[in-house]
């Protein structure tokens, strides 16, 4: 056979097996990345609501993601700075062409139910303004914040969102939604609807690095863009919405290609394609057909993890975002067991929620000695990730993955006062799990195969400890999202028990347990934690476990905690958690009077 230029390409060239074969879960080879984030770049993000995702994720990371706007009566710090969402190249241009003073926007504040509101900013307060004045000064404080954020700036992460947008006829300003349809009125002789095509978007994003280096004083910077993979919901085009939205995604796809092709210090990472990708069969969007489902995000997200992010954990890719071992039979069990007590009363619920040391925490949770009712969630069973989507839905509504809900119904959780947290990273296996995957274990496996190496260490360093900062800072980070977001009386948080002593042995191996180097992990998550969670006091309080009741020398649980008998399972059964559940309910319990 003659020889062809696309005999000798790899299996990603072909459609075959790049799309139909391949796993749209699982597609490291899609992107080879001209950036790479580092922990210490400060990032900044812009643009449509889909970057929202980018800028909370790389938060949680542990990356370097500031807010540098008021947080007075705003919804949410969502961005980099209160700007909202900003959907067209030009009206970002125009953002910053207003920092310097060479635009000015004819109608900043525009009237709305209970007073004024920012034209440019009509969604982003929880109240209006008193006074067109007021609306003023506090866009001049927002256009500080932006100019400080640019300056900063390492790294821009822009997500390209409509080329659709309504403009006022006096000034040229580019309006993030029609008047009318969250304030103002609209007036067809004051505005008019424009469709940027492929060379008014390049333009913009030559002006919008040009307007940048401005700001910095010449000073270079990198960008990183993307494409948002969500549908118009509307199109005043005149065309049918699927074209219209075929036609804006087709053409900010083109600029962003051929805009990174042409400058190397542009990056596009491919976040449309991974959620329209046909392999997945229109199973990332919601019912809508518009909104990107959670577990889809994820999984964009945690590619975009491993792929643009120095030293990023490489372990598998999944919606969970804290990593687990795949034990679904083993958590149904654990819930199909009968209760020691069914507490019924009028008293609300108990929510407790947790990954797959749920099961054995639910035990000692219904046994609660306030006879409360109890409302459980697995978040291995979740169609969503609550520690993702906590500002959505504040730990109170969830929803199962399909496959689950013939064992499971979705439930809200309004009335619920107390949240319990069981494992989700927190110290135990989240320990182990900071050194690489922890995987699911079977008949005649090797359990060194299975588990990541940690090394044997007789002291703790600061490099030790160093190590484990940005783990115990997703933690921290998402207490802190519960405690903006949610409105519990009460939070605890239960640390993930220490593998058993055999499965210890099986897992990391005889040499490794007897070096005593797990007490010098621990100990070493432990400073890290203590010094990113501070001095400071929140509601969510954290519940370790008491090493001299439950642990043997080593520094892993004892053997008589096993949850079962399988050397390679790293759940402990429910007396193991009979002490945190106890610190809980004296917490909880109320406290007798003093005498006088």
């Amino acid at each position: 056979m003659t020889n062809n230029p696309y005999k000798a390409l790899p299996r990603n060239r072909f459609w075959r097996s790049g799309v139909q074969e391949s796993d749209p879960a699982q597609m490291l080879d899609i992107h080879d990345p001209a950036i790479v984030l580092e922990k210490s770049d400060t990032i900044v993000t812009m643009g449509s609501c889909f970057a929202q995702h980018i800028a909370n994720w790389l938060r949680d990371r542990g990356c370097t993601v500031p807010y540098y706007d008021a947080t007075d009566n705003i919804r949410a710090k969502s961005f980099s700075a209160n700007y909202g969402n900003i959907y067209t190249v030009r009206q970002a241009v125009q953002l910053l062409q207003e920092v310097q003073g060479t635009h000015s926007p004819s109608e900043p504040a525009w009237h709305i139910e209970g007073g004024f509101a920012d034209s440019l900013r009509p969604a982003q307060f929880e109240t209006a303004f008193n006074s067109p004045q007021a609306v003023v000064v506090s866009r001049q404080q927002h256009l500080d914040a932006v100019r400080t954020a640019i300056q900063d700036l390492d790294v821009l992460v822009f997500t390209l969102g409509l080329t659709e947008a309504w403009r006022i006829r006096a000034c040229g300003t580019i309006l993030p939604t029609a008047p009318g349809v969250i304030a103002g009125k609209f007036d067809d002789a004051r505005y008019e609807f424009v469709n940027f095509r492929y060379g008014d978007v390049l333009s913009d994003l030559e002006a919008l690095c040009h307007e940048i280096r401005a700001l910095r004083g010449g000073r270079d910077f990198r960008m990183l863009l993307t494409v948002s993979p969500v549908p118009l919901t509307a199109t005043a085009s005149g065309e049918h919405i699927l074209r219209a939205s075929t036609y804006s995604k087709s053409v900010l796809r083109a600029v962003a290609g051929d805009f990174c092709a042409d400058h190397s210090f542009a990056d596009y990472f491919p976040s449309f394609e991974m959620v329209t990708n046909p392999a997945a069969k229109s199973g990332q969007f919601e019912d809508n057909l518009r909104s990107v489902r959670p577990d889809a995000v994820a999984v964009v997200m945690t590619t975009f993890e491993r792929l643009c992010l120095a030293d990023a954990p490489q372990d598998d890719v999944t919606s969970a975002g804290v990593g687990d071992v795949d034990c679904e039979d083993a958590l149904l069990d654990a819930f199909a067991l009968p209760d020691r007590t069914t507490p019924t009363s009028e008293k609300p619920p108990l929510l407790l929620v947790g990954n797959s040391h749920l099961g054995s925490g639910k035990v000692q949770a219904d046994c609660n000695p306030m006879g409360q009712s109890l409302k459980f969630a697995a978040t291995n069973f979740l169609a969503q990730n609550p520690f993702e989507v906590v500002q959505r839905n504040s730990f109170r509504r969830f929803e199962f993955r399909e496959g689950m809900r013939s064992n499971f119904s979705d439930f809200t959780c309004d009335d619920a006062r107390v949240l319990i947290i069981v494992g989700c990273g927190f110290m135990g296996d989240g320990i182990v799990r900071a050194h690489g995957a922890v995987e699911a274990g079977g008949e005649g496996i090797n359990g060194r195969d299975i588990s990541p190496d940690l090394p044997i260490l007789q002291e703790v360093t600061p490099e030790l400890v160093a190590f484990y900062g940005p783990v115990v800072n997703r933690i921290v980070m998402n207490a802190r999202k519960i405690e903006e977001f949610c409105d519990f009386e009460h939070v605890f948080w239960i640390a993930a028990p220490d593998m058993t002593e055999g499965s210890a042995r099986f897992r990391l191996g005889q040499e490794f347990v007897n070096s005593g180097s797990y007490k010098v992990h621990k100990e070493a998550y432990t400073r890290a934690f203590q010094e990113t969670l501070g001095q400071q006091t929140g509601l969510v309080r954290f519940i370790t476990h008491s090493p001299d009741d439950l642990n043997t020398q080593s520094g892993f649980a004892d053997n008589r905690f096993r949850a079962n008998s399988n050397p390679w399972d790293i759940h402990c059964n429910p007396d193991f958690y009979q002490g945190a559940f106890d610190q809980i309910w004296l917490a909880l319990m109320p406290q007798p009077a003093a005498s006088v």
